[in-house]
């Protein structure tokens, strides 16, 4: 018996984060990279039935137009990441997961990120929140049919938005889910439709984003309905992950930060 497949759905899905994580995994399969860094692949977990890489499927939601090859490319050129060979090597598994890509929304996301917006988004401008969420649902429902996935995992990757207002947090689902439906004042941030979405397509959901996210009261309640699994908010892999590891450290010594 084939072995079950599980997607990776990316919001942002050409974003630097997003686009490492493509390269990451395709590197993997191809066994040109090995597993430091990977904290699955440490001892403790060798006694765990882990899926192994063959067995992800990458898919997502993107408001720009762009492929993982030009962002990946990008990264080299800006970075020193990502040797040419490797990227050379992995180009088709990169543009199978190129293919699982879909137009985002542009709800709530801020002026400094719409500004990005393809021109295929900028149709859906103006949508309801609502719709935005039920159209979500049914792209990560057409990956997981499509791809025959046993369980997708959905994963905010995105560019960080405008904390949103503080009544949002006083709704309820009930109250919440009223304003999907109303006109597109709605105050849930697009992160909050994403989580929304996921939790409707009964699939994980991850924030990897400082952005609010499923931190929320009405949505925790939402997802104990769904029976889904939800975490985060910011993955803190560079800056904040030193920032929280040394900080208490230095206040432990009695040490002063000056900079």
């Amino acid at each position: 018996m084939a072995k079950e497949k599980i997607g990776i759905w990316l919001i942002g899905a050409w974003g630097g984060v997003a686009t490492t994580v493509a390269v990451g995994l395709a590197a993997l399969r191809h066994g040109l990279i090995d597993e430091t860094g990977l904290v699955s692949a440490l001892p403790r977990f060798a006694g765990l039935n882990l899926a192994d890489w063959s067995q992800f499927v990458v898919g997502g939601h993107e408001i720009r137009r762009t492929s993982y090859a030009v962002e990946a490319q990008a990264l080299h050129e800006q970075s020193g990441v990502f040797g040419p060979k490797l990227l050379e090597t992995i180009r088709p598994t990169l543009e199978e997961f190129d293919r699982n890509v879909r137009t985002g929304t542009l709800v709530n996301v801020g002026e400094t990120i719409a500004k990005f917006a393809s021109a295929e988004t900028k149709k859906t401008a103006g949508e309801r929140p609502g719709a935005a969420v039920e159209r979500i649902a049914d792209d990560i429902e057409e990956f997981r049919k499509r791809h025959q996935l046993a369980h997708v995992i959905v994963v905010n990757a995105a560019s960080t938005e405008p904390p949103p207002s503080d009544e949002i947090r006083t709704l309820s689902w009930a109250e919440m889910s009223q304003t999907l439906e109303a006109a597109a004042e709605s105050p849930l941030p697009a992160s909050s439709l994403f989580a929304i979405a996921a939790m409707r397509a009964k699939c994980s959901f991850v924030n990897f984003t400082p952005s609010v996210g499923s931190d929320l009261p009405a949505l925790k309640e939402y997802a104990l309905e769904q029976e889904v699994l939800h975490v985060g908010r910011d993955g803190k892999t560079g800056e904040t992950l030193m920032k929280s590891v040394l900080a208490p450290m230095f206040a432990d010594r009695n040490l002063k930060v000056l900079s």
